[in-house]
């Protein structure tokens, strides 16, 4: 006999809540009109670059870290053929946090010649992987500069390896993608630096999380002369659309569309010459069918404005047509230096087998101090819940209460009710709270005017919660994110890409769940239980903004602070409602707890060391 659905299960519901989010991030996204206006464009491409870096990829960052020129540590030199050398080095982005390179350098060099930047995506042998290191030979032998650098979370890098704990770092007011711009940025100062570069032939080229690198730098850094993404990125309106496509948290980094989309950051390229290239049966990600009309087709008039439609390429691989950057994609890399920097080059491939190196081989080295970022974000979390400061007068908490507000982004929603029927001793609704649709149980247990709002991470959690009351109202609501409305983690992720938090969702959510679960009750305020990380801090989160609504808060599997979370990390599947960017600049639990003015507060925390 199969099991009975929870209760919550049996609500009907218009939309599944991944195609409610999907709905609701875009009608947050502007609509992209190609610009055609050369001139104007090209002040506002400045203006964008300015706003982007400021409010998107070195938000909270220090100045001197970002102007500062980056320590290099030179090292081994490689000999694999006479053409060429392979030079290690490695530099430092943040204090402890060192980027290991190659640079692959003709062993004949007069006057100067074009460099070229070679990021890479998640392949686990990083900058030793063998279609990366083939493409930075052919590029020496044919007489340029090629800086192969580590792309963070791979190869000597690891030890970040999981992307979405970046978020962690987030929450304490830095921009994660802060350390994948500067790790960029940085690597291409050093290139620049060489005396044989020139720097009006300056190319950067990239597959996957590499192609996505090569258009966010190309887009943002005009030192950049060239640029040739593989398969790295599409829109933010297309990502919504396949799962394949949304990309790890440094592609969707918090507000980015509040600024720009990729769409603007492709035409930003203009008049600069761009070759776009994408696999016909890619088995990864971005496949023509849908990102070659955003991010070739849409961008085509804005080259013309600039008369240099010759500038803009597309190529389609059919050779082998998977995730690749394989012989095919490499000649025609090699065909479009040659057209724009005046190249006589042969446009095959020209290395030999054996100069392909093993990792071990090419590992520059690290010392035993290298931080990961999230070590990083843990010293800056307990450095900032030491630094807060609990509120004690009533203006003070009531300025707290709008920060937190601020931070959180609070929507203010109304509320509809539409009754479902019956199932047992439940009455179901159906609660449309602004663009949401949530699914409601109200349980009925005797005439005492007590009403409990339950939220819980798991079903059957609050089913035995529900069991345990004896009298008065139970409504039980799953909020976004948990229970009947769970999706993705990283789906969640587009909610801070378009402006918005998801806390903040979840606390509007409640708040106006609230005042439904009281209508007819004779009761004026309720008893809310949460159950699990993400329904207590939302609970908590709710309870601290509006105590006027609350009798009583009782929160099960919770932290004493957010600090704990960075010491043994649960999976960001379990907390990214919890992980809202800035959070920690304005609050911790315990400034939470000092907001629940006049509401008894019952509690089973986690363990958590002392905050020093």
């Amino acid at each position: 006999m199969a099991e009975p659905k929870p209760i919550l299960e049996r609500v009907k519901l218009p939309l599944e809540t991944i195609d409610q989010l999907h709905e609701f991030v875009r009608s947050r996204l502007p609509r992209f009109r190609p610009p055609t206006d050369a001139a104007k464009w090209t002040r506002e491409a400045a203006r964008l670059r300015r706003e982007a870096l400021r409010k998107i990829y070195l938000r909270g960052w220090p100045g001197e870290l970002i102007k500062r020129k980056p320590p290099v540590v030179w090292g081994e030199v490689l000999h694999p053929d006479p053409s060429y050398v392979i030079r290690k080095l490695r530099y430092e982005i943040y204090p402890d946090y060192w980027v290991p390179a190659l640079l692959y350098e003709p062993t004949e060099l007069r006057g100067r010649v074009p460099a070229v930047l070679n990021p890479n995506g998640h392949h686990p042998g990083g900058k030793a992987t063998t279609y990366k290191q083939a493409r930075c030979i052919n590029l020496a032998r044919r007489g340029m500069l090629a800086l192969n650098f580590e792309f963070i979370g791979m190869g000597e890098l690891g030890g970040d390896r999981d992307h979405d704990r970046l978020a962690f770092l987030d929450v304490t007011g830095m921009a994660s993608v802060g350390f994948f711009y500067l790790a960029m940025s940085k690597g291409l100062d050093i290139l620049l630096e060489h005396p044989h570069a020139d720097r009006k032939r300056v190319a950067m080229t990239g597959l996957s999380g590499g192609g996505w690198q090569t258009i966010g730098l190309s887009a943002l850094d005009t030192r950049i002369k060239l640029c040739v993404p593989v398969a790295g990125y599409t829109s933010v309106r297309v990502r919504t659309r396949r799962l394949a496509d949304l990309g790890d948290l440094e592609q969707l980094p918090p507000d980015l569309t509040t600024v720009l989309g990729f769409q603007d950051m492709t035409a930003m390229l203009a008049p600069r010459p761009t070759l776009q290239i994408l696999n016909e049966k890619d088995d990864c990600c971005f496949r023509p069918d849908l990102s070659k009309l955003v991010i070739y087709d849409m961008i085509r008039p804005t080259y013309r404005a600039y008369g240099a439609s010759e500038n803009f390429e597309f190529h389609n691989n059919t050779d082998p047509g998977i995730h690749n950057y394989e012989a095919d994609n490499r000649s025609q890399l090699y065909r479009f230096l040659a057209k724009h920097f005046d190249l006589d080059i042969p446009l095959d491939d020209m290395h030999h087998e054996n100069e392909i190196l093993t990792e071990p081989e090419l590992n520059v080295g690290l010392l035993p101090g290298q931080l990961s970022t999230m070590a990083v974000a843990r010293a800056r979390a307990y450095r900032m819940a030491a630094e807060l400061r609990t509120p004690g007068t009533k203006a003070e908490k009531a300025k707290l209460r709008r920060k937190v507000a601020e931070v959180i982004r609070l929507p203010s929603y109304k509320l509809r009710a539409i009754r479902q029927g019956r199932s047992g001793r439940a009455e179901l609704f159906r609660l449309k709270v602004g663009p949401w649709t949530l699914p409601a149980a109200r349980f009925e247990k005797s005439d005492a005017r007590r009403v409990e709002f339950v939220l819980s991470d798991n079903a059957d959690a609050a089913a035995t919660r529900v069991e345990s009351v004896k009298h008065g109202r139970v409504i039980v609501v799953d909020v976004f994110g948990v229970g009947r409305c769970r999706c993705l983690g990283r789906e969640q992720t587009l909610i801070n890409t378009c402006g918005e938090r998801a806390i903040g969702v979840q606390t509007a959510q409640i708040l106006a769940a609230v005042r439904f679960a009281l209508r007819g009750s004779g009761a004026k305020k309720v008893h809310i239980t949460g159950l699990g990380m993400r329904s207590g801090f939302a609970a908590l989160v709710a309870a601290a903004l509006e105590p006027q609504h609350f009798e009583s808060v009782l929160l099960a599997e919770t932290t004493a602070s957010l600090c704990y979370l960075f010491d043994t990390p649960p999976t960001y599947e379990q907390v990214q409602s919890i992980l809202c960017p800035d959070f920690l600049e304005v609050a911790d639990v315990p400034q939470l707890i000092s907001l629940l003015d006049g509401v008894k507060y019952i509690t089973q925390f986690r363990a958590v060391r002392p905050i020093t």
